[in-house]
């Protein structure tokens, strides 16, 4: 303990010479006389600043010594001493300080004595700011110690979800150095207390005013440099997650709308409706600027193309002296500059990273790689100029090629391109990718262009476009559904598109594009006169699909003369803040319309009559309120895609019962509560149904008129007995089945259910958990997800061997207190999810002998419940030693809270707001559970 007293008592009197000795009047002056005067003030100022840092450190680590932590001991060892501790500084600026008097009696040499000093105290200063880095390091390794048994924090348990696969090389330094820049407030917090308290003029001149001040981290380089693969990586880091109250992530993109920006962020912090779009962009930056108010943030603005788009966004940001951050991803210097006078520049991998990025891609980890691959691969790689999107969409082609013909002339191709034109560089690897797509993919991958830049698209969704557009070509033995499936997966695997988000089951759920790619798609599909943005900047011009990007119809009695009957095939509206009331909506130009896609635009008051005039139309999506009773859907005899849904959730859609009469639908979206009956005739096309509103008062459905469907959701209003849902057994095809349940005393599962079933969800359904047997038995059942109560009761006791075939499991929402359970259940399950499970004490510790289990994603939950998952990874980690069996991760999302001492702390468990929701969860359990009673 000697050792460490006498370092702080070094620090401290090396403050007191700086604050005495080097501020004394005689000196100040002989400063003057130098012409350092101003320069030697600032560097005893911050060198003074940092020595009280550092005096603050030590003392906070001597009360962590004092109180018994033995991880700190590293102080104790000789570097330690030799660095905190020496007496070299004292002495060398007592020795510097002397030649300065003396130089002051000789004329012409006071400059070179002062010098002297001053390189001394910024060597000193130097020295100490190795010191911070070494604190930095030693502060993070305590802070990560949880990833040493594989658990990580995540924001969403969407995100959890995404496997660690991602091949990411040379970021490391990175995102070390910007999360030593994001995060230092929080991770000198114990530090900066103690300085608080010791010397508050210090503190508020270098701490507050300079540290804890909102500052700008702009990360600046080129399009294809991993700006934004690194900046998702700090902010999906735990010392981040750790460091911040709030974050919130938008993308920016190059054509500025600001209500979605702020909407965007708004989401990223508290739900929202779609009510929030009834506000103009003042009320909702002002709802943001609230939302943010006194709370520690960080914000990350992606891809920011202009000043402008940064000062109409600012003001919405407040300064709460309290460590918050916004960081920037921006190719442009100047915008970069603009921000921040310390911008971070992504530099370009090494080759050396290039080439292990480039063979982790192509082979994988297969050591035996023949010699003209690997010589070729090289050049290759050195013509990728070090930019990561440029080897990752190389590596991408010419994983699906084996040919060394074609490798040589991809090699010759990227020898022609200038060093210095990476911009060039990217587009001759794009076209290479796209020259050597096979036919069949092309026109699809031009459809990309259609989405906007930066756009998130829903997989069913794009899928369901390339079958209205004929793009999917017939395959035996698959549905054209899988056909769209395999298409996605082969532009993903050559790098093409990037999985934005899974589902629990492992699934693409959603994609996106890099905008270098995106503006391939484009460009090529512009130029093949098949693609027409229409925006503020570009007119409606007559191509088969029409992009429209603005807050108003495309076509008008004036437009539309310019285009004939045949040339526009598809209308997208991408437009979201657009409200329509009764108008004129359809032209002659657009007789043969094929895809039409107002999902976005809010209309209001049903829909223009004469949608229904279109009748080529394959695909027709809506979003209106009111009645739609009198429109004549029947006359859209080649529609196969329908989604029809109200904007607002207070006025629920009118619709005709007969919709699915129609002769060609495959795939119908209508609101819960609008009522379908099932067709007078066998529809064999039909596969997707959401959804099917049953009540007490309806005849039972027939299902055997829908033998094919594959999906289906039933919301349940009235009384249904047992058996009312039986014929579910004839539904040979069905893979998917949702039931939520409305305004219902009990619900009863069906007697049967559809033998080849693969998917269940229930919600609201409040059944007990010894009714939870019966799904076990499911022979084919590989996801089970059990939202809101959909069993009820403290305890789940399987009392057999069930879930035989189960991979994912997630429960959203229970009461559940204990879980018996061991691997004899669930022998092959890979995915346990579990959110707000408030109650659950602890995952069942057989678990650990599931050797297919590979995730465990948590979600405001008690601490127990992390502490068995993390004894689970543990004990499987001993368990299956040696084998090769899929280690598990588990994710914790959101606040972790404390087990409670007693009944009465719920409410400093759950919060104000949870504890309402809570109340009100338990009343209607407890009311259901007397009446089964």
């Amino acid at each position: 303990m000697a050792t460490i007293l006498m370092t702080i008592d070094d620090v401290t009197t090396l403050i007191g010479m700086l604050e005495k000795d080097l501020v004394e009047p005689r000196l100040v002056s002989i400063f003057d006389a130098g012409g350092l005067k101003v320069a030697l003030l600032e560097t005893i100022e911050l060198l003074s600043a940092k020595l009280y840092f550092l005096q603050a450190f030590l003392e906070e680590r001597k009360t962590k010594m004092n109180d018994g932590d033995t991880c700190d001991k590293i102080l104790l060892d000789e570097s330690s001493e030799y660095r905190f501790g020496r007496t070299y500084y004292k002495t060398e600026i007592e020795n510097k300080l002397r030649r300065v008097y003396l130089a002051a009696n000789q004329e012409g040499y006071v400059f070179e004595a002062s010098e002297k000093l001053h390189q001394t105290l910024k060597y000193v200063v130097s020295d100490i700011e190795c010191v911070e880095g070494w604190i930095l390091a030693d502060t993070k390794r305590t802070v990560l110690e949880p990833e040493k048994v594989n658990i990580t924090v995540w924001d969403t348990y969407q995100n959890a979800l995404v496997p660690e696969n991602e091949v990411i090389i040379g970021l490391k330094s990175d995102i070390e150095k910007i999360i030593n820049r994001l995060c230092y407030s929080h991770l000198m917090r114990p530090v900066f207390t103690i300085l608080r308290n010791s010397n508050i003029v210090k503190f508020r001149r270098y701490v507050e005013n300079l540290v804890l001040k909102l500052q700008v981290i702009p990360l600046v380089g080129e399009g294809g440099i991993g700006k934004t693969t690194l900046a998702k990586k700090v902010y999906a880091h735990p010392i981040t997650i750790a460091s911040f109250h709030i974050r919130a992530w938008v993308v920016v993109s190059q054509v500025l709308n600001l209500k979605e920006m702020l909407i965007g962020l708004l989401r990223c912090i508290s739900p929202i409706t779609s009510e929030i779009y009834n506000l103009d962009d003042a009320q909702i930056a002002e709802q943001l600027s609230r939302s943010l108010m006194g709370k520690k943030y960080v914000i990350l603005l992606d891809d920011i193309w202009t000043t402008a788009a940064w000062d109409a966004i600012q003001r919405c940001f407040p300064n709460n002296y309290n460590g918050s951050r916004i960081l920037v991803t921006t190719r442009f210097k100047e915008v970069a500059e603009y921000l921040s006078a310390n911008p971070y520049h992504v530099h370009h991998l090494t080759l050396e990273d290039c080439l292990e990025l480039f063979s982790r891609k192509v082979f994988g980890r297969r050591h035996s790689i023949t010699r003209g691959y690997r010589l070729l691969g090289k050049r290759i790689v050195s013509g990728c100029g070090g930019l990561p999107l440029a080897v990752v969409l190389i590596s991408g082609l010419l994983a699906t090629i084996k040919s060394l013909v074609i490798w040589r002339y991809v090699a010759e191709t990227l020898d022609g391109v200038d060093t210095n034109d990476n911009n060039n560089r990217i587009s001759k690897i794009l076209l290479l990718s796209y020259n050597f797509l096979p036919r069949h993919l092309k026109d699809c991958f031009h459809y990309f262009g259609v989405f906007p830049e930066d756009n998130v698209i829903p997989a069913k969704r794009l899928i369901n476009l390339w079958i209205a557009e004929g793009f999917l070509m017939p395959h035996k033995n698959m549905s054209l559904e899988e056909v769209g499936e395999s298409y996605l997966h082969d532009f993903i695997n050559r790098s093409l598109v990037q999985i934005n988000e899974l589902s629990i089951d492992g699934k693409v759920k959603s994609c996106n594009i890099h905008d270098r790619v995106h503006e391939v798609c484009v460009r090529e599909a512009i130029d093949g006169n098949t693609l027409c943005i229409i925006n503020d900047n570009h007119a409606l011009k007559a191509s088969h699909w029409l992009s429209c990007q603005t807050s108003h119809w495309p076509i008008t009695r004036v437009s539309y003369g310019n285009c004939g009957p045949d040339e526009i095939h598809s209308v997208l509206c991408f437009g979201k803040d657009v409200y329509h009331s009764k108008c004129r909506l359809v032209y002659p130009c657009l007789k043969f319309l094929r895809v039409l896609d107002l999902s976005l635009v809010k209309w209001s008051r049903g829909m223009p009559s004469e949608v229904t005039d279109l009748v080529y139309l394959r695909y027709l999506a809506l979003s209106t309120i009111g009645s739609l009773y009198e429109f004549q859907f029947f006359k859209l005899k080649n529609l196969v895609t329908l989604i029809v849904t109200s904007w607002m959730e207070k006025c629920p859609l009118q619709l005709p019962c007969d919709i699915l009469d129609l002769p060609q639908l495959r795939h119908l979206h209508v609101d819960k509560r609008c009522s379908q009956y099932l067709p007078c005739f066998v529809k064999k096309d039909l596969q997707t149904l959401y959804w099917l509103k049953v009540t007490s008062y309806d005849e039972k459905p027939n299902f055997e008129m829908v033998p094919n469907l594959r999906e289906l959701g039933i919301f349940i209003e009235g009384q249904l007995v047992p058996s009312y849902l039986g014929n579910l057994v004839y539904l040979h095809l069905l893979e998917k089945l949702k039931f939520e349940v409305g305004r219902v005393e009990r619900f009863y599962l069906p007697t049967g259910f559809p033998p080849n079933l693969k998917k269940l969800t229930l919600r609201y359904t409040y059944l007990s958990w010894k009714e939870i047997d019966t799904i076990g038995e499911l022979s084919h059942l590989e996801v089970l997800k059990l939202k809101d109560f959909a069993f009820c009761g403290s305890e789940w006791k399987p009392s057999k061997l069930c879930f035989r075939k189960l991979k994912a499991l997630l429960i959203s929402r229970s009461n559940l207190k204990h879980w018996h359970a061991s691997s004899n259940h669930f022998p092959v399950l890979e995915r346990l999810v579990l959110r707000y499970c408030w109650e659950l004490e602890q995952v069942p510790l057989k678990f650990a002998k599931i050797g297919a289990l590979k995730l465990i994603v948590l979600e405001c939950c008690y601490s127990s419940l992390v502490t068995s998952a993390k004894q689970i990874s543990s004990a499987k980690r001993l368990l299956f030693e040696g084998m090769a069996v899929c280690p598990l991760r588990v994710c914790i999302v959101g606040t972790k809270v404390e087990l409670p001492n007693n009944e009465s702390s719920e409410e400093e468990i759950v919060g104000s707001l949870k504890k309402k929701v809570w109340k009100a969860m338990k009343k209607k359990v407890w009311k259901v559970l007397k009446k089964k009673v």
